[in-house]
């Protein structure tokens, strides 16, 4: 596996690639030290660490900051994911920026009906965030929800706000 890191502002974002395929995606970390740490934990594996641009770390940064909500086709190592679980992350890459979907209707678009706790337990598990972007899974009520475990997550409502999403505060 090999880790890219590259410094954005004055934080740090990082993804994990297993034969190119974008295994795991990170930003926000501190510092280069934390990104490395954190990713090999993740990886189990030796590791080759790149400090260099990437164009996976420029879509990234592009989201976080609100500037360019494009995806070029991305080849994702789904490895230990169900088909399910699959068919979930890639019914939400067909949700624009600007929109929010139900943790229900998510489920019914990825063929899983009655599925909104199956879908919350998805995004707990989402681990190319903010490429899948599970800022924009928002409860029936339109209220934001959890976000990296914890509700009302204020990057959540930095990255719908940016995106102009209508959600209940």
């Amino acid at each position: 596996m090999k880790i890219v890191i590259s410094k954005h502002n004055e934080e740090w974002t990082g993804i994990l690639l297993n034969n190119e395929q974008l295994f795991y995606s990170h930003y926000s970390f501190k510092n280069k030290n934390e990104a490395i740490n954190y990713l090999s934990k993740i990886a189990k594996e030796e590791v080759i660490v790149e400090e260099s641009d990437h164009p996976i770390i420029d879509i990234i940064n592009g989201i976080v900051d609100g500037i360019s909500f494009d995806l070029p086709v991305i080849d994702f190592d789904f490895g230990g994911f169900t088909k399910k679980e699959i068919d979930v992350m890639k019914a939400l890459l067909k949700v624009p920026a600007g929109e929010v979907v139900s943790y229900g209707e998510l489920g019914k678009r990825a063929g899983i009906p009655n599925g909104a706790r199956f879908v919350g337990n998805v995004m707990a598990k989402n681990r190319f965030g903010p490429i899948v972007p599970c800022h924009r899974v928002i409860l029936s009520n339109g209220r934001m929800g959890k976000f990296a475990g914890r509700e009302n997550h204020p990057m959540k409502r930095k990255m719908l706000t940016q995106e102009g999403a209508k959600f209940k505060p």
